[in-house]
C-alpha cells in the first residue's frame, strides 16, 4: 500500500503572528524572518503530521494498492469525506465504485472503507497500483486542530528559531517530555 499526499493544506494551524508573539518577535522583523518563520510552521507542522499519523488542516490523500483487502486503511485522519473508489477491472478498464457500495468506518483513530452491507470487492487486473482511494482529510480549518498541536508547534519553531545550526549546544537539552504533548492525538498502530 502506498499512500501520498494530492493537495496539500490551504494554511497552517499557527499564523506568523502566533509565531512572533510565542517568540517574542517584534511583528516588523522583516520579510527575510518572515519566510524563514514561515518555512518553519509548514516543517514544524509536517513533522507533527508524520508522528501523529494525523491531517491537521483539510488535505487530500490518494491511496494505491495491487488488490482489494478486507479492509482499506486510510492512514491520514480524521478521515472527512471518500472522494472516490477506483480500480482496474479484469480487462484492464478502470472503473469508478459507486459510493453506496461502501461504506467509511471513522469510528476509530484510524479510517477504513470496507464493502457495504451484502457488496463484496471486485476482482481486479493484475497490475500494481490497481486500486485507487482518494480521500479528504483533517479537522477543518485551524481553529478545529486540537491546542496540543499548536502548542508543540510553537515550541519546536520556537527552537528551531533560535539554533538554527546544525550542532546543538551540549549544554541544552530539550524537555524531555516535548513530543508526548502531541501524545493525546496520536494514532497508535500495533504491529
Amino acid at each position: 500500500m502506498t499512500t501520498f499526499l494530492i493537495t496539500a493544506p490551504a494554511t497552517e494551524p499557527a499564523t506568523l503572528d502566533e509565531v512572533k508573539l510565542h517568540i517574542r518577535q517584534d511583528s516588523s522583523i522583516g520579510a527575510l524572518e518572515d519566510a524563514l518563520l514561515n518555512r518553519l510552521i509548514k516543517s514544524a507542522r509536517q513533522r507533527a503530521e508524520h508522528m501523529t499519523s494525523r491531517a491537521f488542516i483539510t488535505q487530500t490523500w490518494g491511496v494505491r494498492l495491487d488488490a482489494f483487502p478486507t479492509l482499506i486503511e486510510l492512514v491520514r485522519s480524521p478521515v472527512i469525506s471518500i472522494t472516490d473508489v477506483k480500480y482496474l477491472d479484469s480487462t484492464g478498464v478502470e472503473q469508478t465504485i459507486n459510493a453506496a457500495d461502501y461504506i467509511l468506518d471513522n469510528f476509530g483513530t484510524t479510517g477504513f472503507i470496507a464493502p457495504a452491507y451484502g457488496k463484496s470487492w471486485p476482482s481486479t487486473y493484475q497490475q500494481i497500483n490497481a486500486v485507487r482511494v482518494q480521500y479528504v482529510a483533517g479537522y477543518g480549518a485551524a481553529a478545529a486542530v486540537p491546542e496540543c498541536v499548536k502548542d508543540w508547534m510553537l515550541l519546536v519553531i520556537e527552537d528551531a528559531y533560535r539554533n538554527r545550526g546544525a550542532t546543538v549546544d551540549a549544554t541544552i537539552k530539550p524537555h524531555p517530555f516535548l513530543d508526548s504533548i502531541l501524545d493525546p492525538i496520536t494514532v497508535q498502530r500495533i504491529g
